[in-house]
């Protein structure tokens, strides 16, 4: 008897225009059951445009859950695996600071030309660490840098703003940093924040022709000892 009772109020629904899905969630029954009790049940075309709306919002609805769980872990997996990259570091010797600031010079240093030492970076916190690695490793003090901005001639008229920006960084003085050089060509990158854009820097070393030598023949040996 409850089956049938069932079974009719499923027909009733049905023919309401309730989903399949709907009409077994409020029963009880499996959507099967409720499908082959409906069978013949013939919709209207607006009941199934009504229909086909309401599956596409809960297929979108579906599909945003998805994507807000998918990005909850990603940004909880990301936060894991930073920690955990931070613990890897632990506290760095003397002896890091050395090998790290080779590998910085060995990518980004003068190696080639004139016998000048030379770094150029755009990222504050890699020229901090160069500037901290020459004090720290070579002796080498603030007084003794030479500075200079590189930057595309479209922020020409934010060169003073580039150039307070640089020396609060790197805590020298605007008197150490030589003419800025604008890059005349144009630029192929269009940045969405204009005014968040400060160029690169170089750092230079005061007669550092042989602070330079020593530093290659310290690269070369890493090499060779790496390979």
């Amino acid at each position: 008897m409850a089956k049938i009772l069932e079974q009719e109020k499923a027909r009733v629904l049905r023919k309401k225009g309730l989903s399949i899905g709907n009409i077994a969630n409020e029963i009880g029954v499996s959507k099967s059951t409720v499908s082959y009790w409906c069978r013949d049940i013939v919709l209207s075309h607006a009941q199934i445009k009504h229909l086909g709306k309401q599956q596409k919002t809960a297929a979108v609805t579906t599909l945003l859950a998805y994507a807000e769980r998918r990005r909850r872990d990603r940004i909880s997996r990301t936060n894991h695996l930073f920690k955990k990259g931070s613990l890897d570091v632990g506290k760095v010797s003397k002896r890091d600071l050395f090998m790290v600031g080779l590998a910085l010079y060995w990518g980004e240093g003068y190696k080639k030309g004139n016998d000048e030492f030379g770094f150029t970076n755009s990222d504050p916190e890699t020229i901090k660490v160069i500037i901290r690695w020459l004090k720290d490793i070579y002796g080498v003090k603030k007084e003794n840098l030479i500075l200079r901005v590189s930057i595309n001639q479209l922020h020409k008229e934010r060169e003073l703003i580039v150039v307070n920006y640089w020396s609060r960084v790197t805590k020298i003085p605007k008197s150490q940093f030589t003419k800025t050089s604008f890059i005349k060509t144009a630029s192929k990158k269009r940045y969405l924040n204009h005014n968040e854009h400060f160029g690169t820097l170089r750092v230079k070393v005061r007669r550092g022709a042989d602070l330079r030598r020593r530093i290659l023949g310290s690269i070369g040996a890493l090499g060779n000892n790496c390979i």
